[in-house]
């Protein structure tokens, strides 16, 4: 990865079940931050509104993993908040690479 690449990944997953229901978790990653020869995401955003109630949900992405077809994806793994006394954990994948004309930077 160079460091003017710039770009985000898009998520979906569902929560385990806790207290007898899931929840569904979608978004989009922020920009790319460099680690060494890899890079990782921050991610931050909310569950879907289930048995009256949301959690939060946010941390960073494992370093990215390259897809066989061309592009990569990363891991995303962790805990909601906790909310009406319980939390959920998740676990996924992101979706490949996808283009942010909002992160595009020109080489100077």
């Amino acid at each position: 990865m160079v460091p003017s690449d710039y770009h985000v990944h898009s998520y979906w997953t569902r929560t385990s079940c806790a207290n007898g229901h899931i929840h569904c978790m979608n978004g989009i990653t922020g920009p790319s931050v460099p680690l060494g020869n890899s890079h990782f995401h921050y991610y931050n955003g909310l569950t879907t509104f289930d048995q009256g109630h949301v959690h939060c949900a946010r941390g960073s992405t494992g370093p990215s993993l390259a897809c066989p077809g061309g592009g990569h994806i990363h891991a995303m793994n962790g805990y909601t908040s906790i909310d009406h006394y319980h939390s959920h954990c998740y676990e996924a994948c992101t979706g490949n690479e996808e283009s942010s004309m909002l992160f595009k930077r020109k080489a100077i």
